[in-house]
């Protein structure tokens, strides 16, 4: 197997210092260039992430929130005591709009016009085709969620999986695909939306948990229009929190 030859003795260093606010985005469309040139080829091992932080001039919290997305999509690999390796399914390039799409969902307003047109439809799809198992996938995550109502972090990652059990429900694999790329931003939103506001991170908590319950209610009636409803109004209501808790941020 082969390994990221040294960069450090190479002519033209290809990791290049970090200048931009969203500093986790421009690791990623980084190292998703390095793969897609093929300075890093399937099964080439990245560098630690201390030195991945020494070549990018960045702090270990946004390597970790770069690398975690293309784990995620299988770009990458991650091998407890190994390291993070270039996936070998990432030479055959399955995931040309993938990438493209990471690289693209810069601005909160793409990303909500994105979300709302691809889960309100996923929640249509999936009250008509989820079969037993998903049914019960999809309610797993809703009792998570109910058991970490305190715990932003628990609460947050259950929140997520929920809309990607969705998704699998769908039984369309372009579809679940495609939601699974938006997967790190999705998190993120939620993630704003429990700790902007810590007072109120319950309050939202409780209210989200209320919604994701009518969505799943309405998959499991077989209702196709009551989840697409369901799922507009949950996403409509995350989209308002996020705009009004961003305002209250910029006026303290």
């Amino acid at each position: 197997m082969s390994q990221i030859p040294d960069i450090a003795a190479a002519t033209t260093e290809p990791y290049q210092q970090i200048k931009r606010a969203r500093v986790s985005d421009a690791i990623v469309e980084q190292l998703l260039q390095l793969i897609s040139s093929g300075a890093l080829k399937p099964g080439d091992r990245l560098p630690s992430e201390r030195d991945l932080c020494s070549r990018f001039g960045v702090g270990r919290t946004s390597v970790r929130e770069a690398l975690k997305p293309l784990i995620t999509m299988g770009i990458l690999e991650g091998r407890r005591g190994s390291g993070n390796f270039v996936a070998a399914e990432a030479g055959q390039f399955q995931k040309p709009l993938e990438w493209g799409l990471l690289q693209d969902l810069h601005g909160r307003d793409d990303l909500v016009e994105t979300r709302h047109m691809l889960e309100t439809n996923a929640a249509h799809w999936a009250a008509l085709r989820a079969g037993a198992e998903n049914l019960t996938a999809i309610e797993d995550t809703i009792q998570g969620m109910a058991d970490h109502l305190q715990q932003p972090a628990r609460f947050q990652h259950y929140d997520a999986s929920f809309h990607f059990e969705i998704a699998r429900a769908t039984q369309n694999k372009i579809l679940f695909r495609l939601i699974n790329v938006i997967r790190g931003q999705i998190q993120t939103w939620i993630g704003e939306r429990l700790t902007l506001s810590p007072a109120r991170a319950e309050a939202l908590a409780r209210t989200s948990l209320a919604q994701h319950q009518d969505i799943f209610e309405a998959i499991k009636a077989a209702d196709g229009a009551g989840a697409r409803a369901a799922m507009d109004h949950h996403i409509q209501t995350a989209t308002q929190d996020l705009h009004d808790l961003g305002k209250a941020r910029k006026s303290d």
